[in-house]
């Protein structure tokens, strides 16, 4: 019995190229998934890292505005959870009236990547 070449179906070798091709693929597009979602990951970090500064940052100016007569200032801001704050320097002391100070203020966040702003504050 002859086979026409419409019977004759695929090859073991079709099959496997076939299959190797959608592999790769498939593979591509799941790798792209996982590297989208550690950059969104990333990416919400470092925007609440810059809320956190800006907002620490926002705090410490009224802080110094409202100097204590004991010319002192107390930073009044709790960070989100995870998220920690430094200022530098630390002394808390207000500048002296129509005088600028500069002041580096520090956020850390959850994964350990800090990020650092100065600010210059004044007495008024």
């Amino acid at each position: 019995m002859r086979r026409s070449m419409r019977d004759r179906g695929e090859t073991l070798v079709e099959i496997v190229i076939t299959v190797l091709i959608i592999g790769v693929a498939v593979t591509a597009l799941i790798s792209g998934l996982a590297t989208s979602a550690a950059a969104g990951g990333a990416h919400r970090t470092n925007v609440s890292s810059d809320a956190a500064m800006r907002n620490y940052a926002e705090a410490t100016k009224s802080a110094v505005q409202a100097c204590h007569p004991d010319g002192s200032f107390h930073v009044a801001y709790v960070p989100p959870s995870g998220y920690s704050v430094q200022t530098a320097p630390a002394d808390e002391r207000c500048p002296d009236v129509d005088v600028t100070a500069l002041l580096t203020l520090t956020v850390t966040g959850p994964t350990g990547v800090q990020q650092s702003m100065q600010i210059k504050v004044r007495t008024p």
